[in-house]
């Protein structure tokens, strides 16, 4: 009776063996898509990195070229716009280096008789010294004429409408 019930106890036995391999398989499939997800999340998250990392410099190459145009209007002298001929070349205002790596080079040019164009390129650049981001500005300015109160004379004025833009 022993040896009768070994007999199909052996067989039963070998099916169970061959039933062995289809769990690891399946476990080393299951092991794989856990990866990949995890490996997907993560690399999500360092796309959003990046991003958030871009759009943080954009923003202070723009701020940097709002400060340009701030300070070029704050600084520029009447006499010195006085003396720019209509539709020539660009005066070149000196850049404005502030700490953090960004920069701003900027321009103004004479559109009209009383109508001209500032011009500011904002730089954030890393610290190698490779840009990062570029934003550009634009202002419409005009200086302030005698008719005017007494204290727009002789100054940059900012155009009421539309003065400021965003250049490409």
């Amino acid at each position: 009776m022993s040896v009768s019930s070994r007999g199909s106890g052996g067989g039963a036995g070998a099916g169970l063996n061959d039933e062995r391999g289809i769990a690891l398989a399946i476990a080393v499939f299951a092991l794989a898509v856990i990866g990949a997800l995890v490996g997907g999340t993560f690399f999500a998250g360092r796309l959003e990195q990046q991003s958030g990392r871009n759009t943080l410099f954009a923003v202070q190459a723009g701020e940097v070229a709002e400060a340009g145009l701030s300070d070029a209007i704050a600084t520029i002298a009447a006499a010195t716009l006085e003396g720019l001929p209509v539709g020539g070349a660009p005066l070149d205002l000196g850049p404005l280096t502030l700490a953090g790596g960004v920069s701003a080079s900027r321009q103004v040019a004479r559109l009209t008789g009383n109508l001209f164009l500032i011009r500011v390129r904002g730089v954030r650049h890393s610290a190698a010294g490779t840009t990062l981001a570029v934003r550009s500005l634009g202002l419409l300015v005009r200086l302030g004429a005698a008719a005017d109160s007494a204290a727009d004379s002789g100054m940059v004025v900012r155009l009421n409408e539309r003065g400021w833009i965003q250049l490409y």
